[in-house]
């Protein structure tokens, strides 16, 4: 119907048959069914099926032509012709047959057959129809070619000769060979060199060397025919040359004699008649008689000692010349004069023996004095005019021995040929070569053929499985062999007769399996392949061995160690020393931590947050599910399947999975020699949890990684702090808390004894303590700061100060833990802090600085500005209680000058005096108080240095001291010191600014009346040369009040000194002062100083 779905129709169809022609699943009740007759036919009772024909005779009977691509059955016969096109035919099962219908009958294949494997053929075969039909053998013929009947059958005919026959012998059964009775045989022809290596009696072939016949007789060859001896150095030749009629005799290779066709008989070169009955030839008469018959040289004859071998030269015989004896010493002795004499040489060789390719080294021993050596190695080799004495030769090729070697000695400085100039040595069969040395080798393979030989790794095998080895020895072939081959697990050794057979070098891979219990554990079994015989290498080299290491793996072992035995850690702590605040916030539900607890600490906002990764493989990465807990919730997990699970999710990250065939039990990395488990057993795993840090809220949280079937990893805790800062730290004032005893120079007091303290107070701490808080007993650190006044030492050790020694107003403590957020965000002020100066020996003017530690590390420094004035040392520079005064100049006393506060209330340069007072000791300075400096014009000493100083001390230092800012104008230092006997002494003085003047008086003196400056006088004026100075004559001056000895002695003003100035009294002497005092005034104005000062 048009349009309808086949489906349909087809359902139709069936439809139409009903009633008995179908019974339940297509039964026909034994009746046959016929589709139009014979187009498809059905035989229910004989099971066939046909068509085209109604009456099958097969399970499957076509009346016709089958066009198909493929049929497969278990017989098919073909009754009349059978056309196959471009078909394969292929055999499941069995054999594939093809039979024709009787024995008699053939089956024909027109074209050409090929046959891709081995091809059997039983029964008689016939090649070709016709002589024009070829066979062509591309395949070598693998076995012997028999005829069907002897003396039958030809190879070859009359008319068509096989070119070339190459057989290594021809035998027959009759034990006669016959050959064309009309033509020849062509023997072999060559040379003596060219005989044949490997010999055999019978041998016959023509020498072109000696122009003859030649047989092997089982020991030498031989000549066929003639009068020759065995090795053929000895025999007669008729003639040489055509016709030539000369008989030739021959000993030794050398021609002895010959008998001409006239009879003529001539002796050979250098023939030397010996015995009574000897021919004597005419050279010999010629050369050793005289015309006169007198005898003229003789035979040397036997030496009374019987030896010729006693003296410097060894090569004379008895039947040597007396002439030639008598030349051979003349020569060897101007060998001896010219030291090119040789006497002898003989030599041994390392080895002696070996297999081809082995290297011979001679060791030389020589009497006399040559320089150069030929060898004779004996295989053909030469080694010509070597200076070495200690020569080697490699041999390369066995053939020919055992060699003989020979060793010529010589001086090529020598006349060549003289006596004594050379000596040689022969060895005769001296070196022996073998067969090149075998090389015992194998390979191991998983197959009886094909496949990769094992190597690395994969030298291993596992309980009840096979390994098969094949032979890789080397330099066997052409001999007869045999090996053992032990396969380490205990079992008896496999022996191997040949190399044919299964094991050797041409056989059959050799097969051994590997009982269960065999496992080598932890180690390795030795396989050793032994070439235990071989008939034609080195004795010395036999037996020779190969081995290899193979792994046994146990497939029953126990699984490796599961997550349950691993532990992880936190990665990234960062902070130093941190522990956990008190009532930090817990986001665990159920922390193990305590305050004061150490803790791992993290600061991260970005990122991830992780823990470590597990840090060997844990067992089981082919089944099960890990899961990545976070603060004891699962946050991640992956269900392992067996193939590669690396990834991250979530909060779980697998890292890596690995075979446990290269790991141990605890999953650690092992080496293939000591590995247990066999590739592809078990599988391992790393992992870690790495949770976002956005996402890790602040406090203490856990991580812990879970496997479904091999247990959980330890769990982790950490804080997350919210601090990220150092600490900022905010100056606070310093007081004075302790002050000791001072030390006053110039009426400035300096911290001294006493033990003296300070209190800073008012400090405050910023960024100080989140979650967490370091363990420092080093809270906050004071230290010294900056120095001023040209010092450099600490007026105090640095001090650190602990959380209790900070500790607030508002505590920040609970019990003795600090609070979690102290001074996060909002300043804490910590309690005052007292600061010990330093007791140690310093003199110095400084600051003091400070800083706070968090976990972050050590914040900033803040820098308190009062300076701290600390004076311990003993004095240096200028001391005014001790100026240096020569303990050499004058007499009665040796002590130092001391500076005066007697004229504190002076403004003037020249102040009035009391000449009846002792300045010495009526009112010096001293350090224990303030003289009471401040409204004076009284200078100051400040740190070794006397200056013209303005300085307020009463704000900014610590001690407090005057307040000598309105103290301005000139300014003045006095002092005094005493001696007898003195009218001259020197001022030293260094002043880089100059001062404003210098003085001096002698109080009690004449000078008091004769000075016109109220009795001092002018350094910086020259004494005018006698007198008493002054300028007032009439009191008995000289007329000036100079006292400068010479004009190079004048202290002028306002100029640079550096050096010593003498200065005189005159006639004046201080014996004759109040006290044997004299007096010295110095004026400074601004910015003027004096660094040293001395009197001498």
């Amino acid at each position: 119907m048009e349009g309808q779905d086949p489906r349909e129709e087809r359902a139709m169809a069936v439809g139409r048959i009903s009633g008995p022609l179908l019974k339940a699943n297509l039964e026909r009740n034994g009746i046959d069914l016929a589709v139009e007759t014979d187009l498809l036919y059905i035989d229910v009772n004989n099971s066939r099926i046909g068509i085209k024909t109604n009456t099958p005779q097969y399970d499957l009977d076509v009346n016709g032509i089958i066009s198909s691509s493929r049929i497969n059955t278990d017989f098919l016969t073909v009754n009349s012709n059978y056309n196959i096109g471009n078909v394969n035919i292929t055999s499941t099962v069995g054999n594939l047959v093809l039979q024709p219908g009787s024995l008699s009958d053939r089956t024909v294949i027109l074209g050409e057959l090929e046959v891709t494997g081995d091809l059997t053929i039983g029964g008689s075969i016939t090649l070709g129809d016709a002589d024009t039909d070829g066979i062509t053998l591309d395949a070598e013929i693998t076995s012997d070619i028999v005829p069907d009947a002897s003396a039958t059958y030809n190879l070859g005919s009359a008319t068509k000769n096989w070119n070339t026959i190459w057989v290594s012998s021809i035998d027959s059964e009759t034990e006669v060979v016959s050959f064309d009775t009309n033509g020849a045989i062509t023997l072999p022809v060559g040379t003596t060199a060219q005989r044949p290596s490997s010999l055999a009696q019978g041998m016959i072939r023509y020498n072109t060397d000696d122009a003859r016949f030649e047989a092997y007789n089982g020991t030498v060859w031989t000549g066929i025919g003639g009068v020759i001896d065995t090795d053929q150095d000895t025999y007669i030749t008729a003639e040489q040359t055509a016709d030539d009629d000369i008989l030739r005799f021959y000993t030794a290779g050398a021609e002895r004699l010959t008998l001409s066709a006239t009879g003529q008989i001539t002796a050979g070169a250098g023939y030397v008649p010996l015995a009574n009955q000897d021919l004597v030839t005419k050279i010999y008469v010629e050369n050793n008689f005289a015309g006169s018959g007198t005898e003229i040289d003789l035979l040397a004859g036997t030496p009374t000692d019987n030896s010729w071998l006693d003296g410097a030269y060894l090569g004379f015989t008895d039947t040597d010349l007396v002439t030639d004896v008598l030349d051979g010493l003349n020569e060897a002795i101007d060998n001896v004069r010219n030291n090119t004499f040789v006497r002898s040489v003989s030599f041994t060789g390392s080895p002696t023996a070996g297999g081809e390719g082995t290297t011979v080294t001679l060791s030389l021993t020589v009497d006399g004095n040559p320089n150069r050596y030929d060898i004779t190695w004996g295989d053909g080799s030469v080694t010509t005019g070597t200076t070495d004495s200690t020569p080697s030769h490699t041999y390369t090729s066995n053939a020919g021995s055992p060699y003989t070697v020979t060793v010529r000695a010589y001086n090529n400085n020598a006349t060549s040929g003289t006596t004594g100039s050379e000596a040689s040595a022969t060895n005769t069969d001296y070196i022996i070569i073998y067969t090149a040395d075998p090389v015992a080798a194998f390979a191991l393979y998983r197959n009886a053929s094909g496949g990769s030989s094992l190597s690395g790794n994969n030298l291993y095998v596992i309980e009840n499985n096979d390994l098969y080895m094949e032979n890789l020895t080397t330099n066997t072939t052409m001999a007869d062999v045999t090996y053992t081959f032990n396969w380490g697990d205990g079992t008896s050794l496999d022996n191997v007769a040949n190399d044919s057979a299964a094991g050797g070098v041409s056989g059959s891979r050799l097969q051994h399996t590997w009982a269960g219990g065999t496992s080598t554990g932890t180690g390795r079994d030795t396989l050793t392949l032994t070439l235990a015989s071989h008939t034609t290498a080195n004795p010395a080299v036999i037996p020779t061995s190969a081995t290899k290491q193979l792994k046994v793996y146990d497939p029953a072992i126990s699984a490796p160690n599961g997550l349950s035995t691993k532990t992880i850690s936190f990665t990234g702590s960062v902070g130093t020393s941190p522990l956990l605040a008190s009532g930090a916030t817990d986001n665990t539900g159920s922390t193990s931590l305590s305050a004061g607890d150490s803790v791992s600490r993290t600061t991260s906002t970005s990122g991830t947050i992780q823990s470590s990764v597990i840090s060997t493989y844990a067992y089981d990465a082919d089944a099960g599910i890990l899961t990545a807990n976070v603060n004891g919730s699962a946050d991640g997990a992956v269900t392992f399947d067996g193939s590669d699970n690396s990834g991250t999710y979530t909060s779980l990250v697998v890292t890596d999975e690995e075979d446990y065939n290269l790991l141990n039990a605890s999953g650690s990395s092992i080496s293939f020699a000591t590995s247990i488990y066999h590739p592809g057993l078990f599988t391992g795993f790393k992992a870690q949890v790495s949770k976002a840090a956005s996402g890790v809220p602040v406090g203490i949280n856990s991580y812990q990684l879970s496997h479904s079937t091999t247990g959980s990893t330890n769990t982790i805790e950490f804080v997350k702090d919210n601090v990220t800062a150092t600490p900022t730290l905010t100056s606070g004032t310093l007081t004075e808390n302790v002050a000791g005893t001072y030390r006053y120079i110039s009426g400035v007091p300096y911290y001294n004894t006493g033990s003296p303290s300070l209190t800073l107070s008012g400090v405050t701490l910023n960024n100080f303590i989140g979650q967490t808080y370091r363990n420092t007993s080093q809270v906050v650190q004071v230290v010294s700061g900056t120095n001023y006044e040209g010092t450099s030492q600490n007026a105090i050790s640095g001090q650190s100060f602990t959380y209790a020694n900070i500790d607030g107003t508002v505590s920040f403590l609970t019990g003795g833990i600090p609070n979690a957020n102290t001074g996060n965000g909002t300043p804490y002020a910590i309690g005052d802090l007292t600061v010990s100066l330093t007791s140690s020996s310093v003199r110095t003017v400084e600051t003091i600085t400070s800083r706070a530690y968090n976990v972050n590390g050590s914040g900033s420094y803040s820098s308190q500005t009062e300076k701290i004035a600390v004076h311990t040392a003993s004095q240096s520079g200028i001391s005014e209680i001790a100026i240096d005064v020569s303990g050499s100049l004058g007499a009665t006393y040796s002590d130092d000058a001391v500076r005066i506060f007697d004229f504190n209330a002076e403004t003037t340069d020249n102040p009035t005096f009391n000449s009846a007072t002792n300045f010495y000791t009526n009112n010096p300075y001293t350090e224990a108080s303030d003289p009471g400096v401040v409204g004076t014009k009284e200078a100051t000493i400040r740190i070794g240095v006397l200056e013209h100083n303005v300085e307020d001390y009463s704000t900014g230092y610590l001690p407090v001291g005057p307040n000598r800012s309105g103290d301005t104008g000139t300014q003045y230092f006095t002092m005094a010191f005493r001696r007898t006997t003195v009218a001259n002494f020197n001022i030293n003085i260094t002043s880089t600014t100059g001062i404003s003047g210098l003085w001096i008086a002698a109080p009690g003196t004449a000078i008091d009346s004769a000075s016109s400056i109220n009795g001092w006088l002018d350094t910086g004026i020259q004494y005018a040369g006698s007198g008493v100075p002054g300028a007032n004559t009439g009191a008995g001056g000289n007329g000036s009040n100079g006292c400068a000895s010479t004009g190079g002695d004048i202290i002028g003003t306002g100029v640079s000194l550096s050096g010593s100035y003498t200065q005189t009294l005159g006639t004046e002497n201080m014996t004759n002062a109040t006290g044997n005092v004299v007096l010295v005034r110095i004026a400074l104005a601004a910015n003027e100083k004096v660094t040293a000062l001395s009197i001498s």
